[in-house]
């Protein structure tokens, strides 16, 4: 007799008390060491560990007072693309997905994209915040364009049906 049964019900019996598969658990406590072993190299450095906390604390409080209402808000003003349908492909996430990860490349980079932190920027880099505007934009751009080469795609395919 096969050891898998008594191996999938030992998966099942884990699964079903902790509440996902054993894989979730080593990632997380991964994690969790990679986080201990952060926090332990800044502890020498306490006025680093005291900023990066504000840091977080900061973009938590910002996520839920500021952004994530306002995602919401920009994604309830996409809802007319629901209704929008060629030939059984919604448009809406061939719109949503490129649009988000265009914010998304703006909230992150927005200090060298808005020119706000220029002179810091090429003093420790020694590179030129120029360019960050028009990478920006090209990158929107190249995501909009298979976003829209991808919805063309979804239509023929589901034509051909």
């Amino acid at each position: 007799m096969s050891g898998k049964p008594a191996a999938a019900r030992v998966h099942r019996g884990f699964t079903r008390a902790y509440g996902a598969a054993p894989w979730h658990l080593l990632v997380l406590l991964g994690c969790f060491a990679l986080t201990a072993y952060t926090v332990g190299r800044l502890l020498d450095d306490l006025p680093v560990l005291v900023r990066i906390t504000i840091w977080l604390v900061g973009a938590a409080v910002v996520w839920d007072l500021l952004l994530g209402p306002a995602l919401a808000l920009a994604d309830r003003g996409l809802q007319p693309l629901h209704r929008v349908r060629v030939r059984g492909v919604r448009a809406l996430n061939y719109v949503r997905v490129p649009a988000l990860l265009s914010a998304l490349l703006l909230v992150v980079w927005a200090p060298l994209i808005l020119q706000r932190a220029a002179p810091t920027f090429a003093v420790k880099s020694g590179l030129s915040p120029d360019p960050y505007l028009e990478r920006w934009a090209g990158v929107t751009a190249a995501l909009l364009v298979l976003s829209a080469t991808a919805y063309a795609l979804a239509v023929l395919r589901a034509g051909r049906r």
